[in-house]
This record gives C-alpha cells, sequence and structure tokens, in this order.
C-alpha cells in the first residue's frame, strides 16, 4: 500500500492539469514497484481530483485543537 500526503500546486499553476500529471505519475510509479492499494489524506480543494482520479471517500477525518485562552 502507498501513501501520498500533502500534495499541493501553487495557486498561479492551478487549473492546468499539473496535479492531475502529478498523481497520475505517481500512480504509475507506485504500480510499476508492486504497489496494489493506494490511500491519501484530502483537503476539501484537492477532493474533486481524486475522485477524477479514481479515489472514493471512504471516511472523514476530525482534527481539533484547544480554543485559545482568553489573557486576564
Amino acid at each position: 500500500m502507498t501513501w501520498c500526503e500533502a500534495m499541493d500546486v501553487e495557486p498561479s499553476h492551478r487549473r492546468r492539469g499539473i496535479g492531475q500529471a502529478l498523481m497520475a505519475k505517481m500512480l504509475r510509479d507506485d504500480r510499476a514497484h508492486g504497489a496494489r492499494s493506494s490511500v491519501l489524506m484530502a483537503m476539501h480543494a484537492g477532493a474533486l481530483l481524486y475522485l477524477r482520479m479514481g479515489y472514493e471517500q471512504i471516511g472523514t477525518l476530525f482534527i481539533f485543537a484547544p480554543k485559545k485562552q482568553r489573557s486576564s
């Protein structure tokens, strides 16, 4: 199994197929090295790309941090 995390395309270069080309290359390389499955974590902005690349949503991750404390 392979894992993809924190792939990003500079905002000024988005919507030109760069992310899709990077993902396609990564998946080809993974398969060439024997990977049979792949998992990734996505921000909302990348979700549509990953659906187009054949991934499906299998869960939701919640991230929590303590509230900022008020100074006296």
